[in-house]
């Protein structure tokens, strides 16, 4: 047996797996872990992310640009959202759930009327390359750097920015923000097209993976919420993070050795017991025994 490449391959499957989680929790990260919405209509952002990057790749942009394009289709689409109506729900969890299925239902079945069932394929970039017996996408990997590079930009902007500042400051208590003059209706709208766009970008970036039609975003619902509530909401983006980097070790060997069904299986089984386990998320975990050792300090 190729050890090298048996080694390679199971790290390889590893990165694709935790890119895979990271790409579909990116957007929900900002709505639901920063905003508290439960969005039932992320899969359908992601959806059309990838409809507007097939739309415009079918007429000669290459795809990175198609990619970036989406990322403002979507994000405009978002802002117009949350101004008529998502913005009527904040507070009403129950309510916001409701509606965003309902948008969820009406942009399926209206991108199925417009376009069809199905929209022209999107080819992968980039080509294969094999060591020993295994064989490796490059555009998979690329896809593994380019979610590392999108958490990292998602860190700074909420860290190392005045806006990222003011968003923190609504999310934690709007009213005390408003007193401190920080527009909060603007952070609102910013916040939701944020996540809005990033589900796009990230659906966009999957569609050469699979088959881009109306329903498609169904997919990537599960392991997005999986991911960001095994995270938990101490810290949303380290949470991501670390609840995709270990469900990927749970995936990855079973998946690999006993087919994707049951890595998918296995994947669902290793969430319950997180969140069993862990309630407030991986990143509450960590965090208390950041405040347990900087006490005994």
């Amino acid at each position: 047996m190729d050890l090298v490449g048996l080694i390679a391959s199971i790290f390889y499957q590893l990165g694709t797996n935790a890119a895979f989680l990271l790409l579909c929790a990116l957007g929900l990260i900002v709505i639901l872990g920063m905003m508290n919405i439960i969005n039932l209509a992320h899969g359908e952002l992601m959806m059309m992310g990838a409809y507007v990057a097939s739309f415009v790749y079918q007429y000669g942009v290459p795809f990175w640009l198609a990619a970036i394009i989406s990322f403002f289709v979507v994000g405009v689409f978002g802002a117009l959202l949350e101004l008529t109506i998502i913005k009527r729900f904040y507070g009403r969890e129950l309510g916001a759930l409701v509606v965003t299925w309902g948008i969820s239902l009406i942009l399926s079945q209206g991108f199925l009327l417009l376009f069809g069932p199905f929209m022209p394929p999107i080819q992968i970039p980039g080509g294969n390359f094999a060591l020993g017996q295994y064989s490796f996408s490059l555009y998979w990997i690329a896809m593994f750097i380019v979610a590392m590079l999108l958490i990292v930009a998602l860190w700074w902007l909420y860290n190392r920015t005045e806006i990222g500042l003011q968003a923190r400051a609504t999310m934690q208590n709007a009213t005390m923000a408003r007193a401190l003059g920080v527009d909060t209706n603007r952070i609102y709208t910013l916040t939701f097209s944020l996540g809005a766009a990033l589900a796009g970008l990230s659906g966009a970036l999957l569609a050469p993976t699979t088959s881009i039609m109306p329903f498609m975003g169904q997919q990537f619902v599960a392991p997005a919420f999986i991911t960001v509530v095994v995270g938990g909401a101490t810290n949303v983006i380290a949470g991501a993070l670390g609840s995709s980097a270990l469900l990927s070790v749970v995936k990855t060997p079973i998946g690999f050795y006993f087919g994707a069904f049951l890595g998918t299986v296995a994947l669902l089984l290793a969430a319950l017991i997180f969140i069993r386990l862990l309630p407030d998320g991986i990143s509450a975990a960590i965090q208390r025994r950041l405040d347990l050792r900087h006490r005994m300090r």
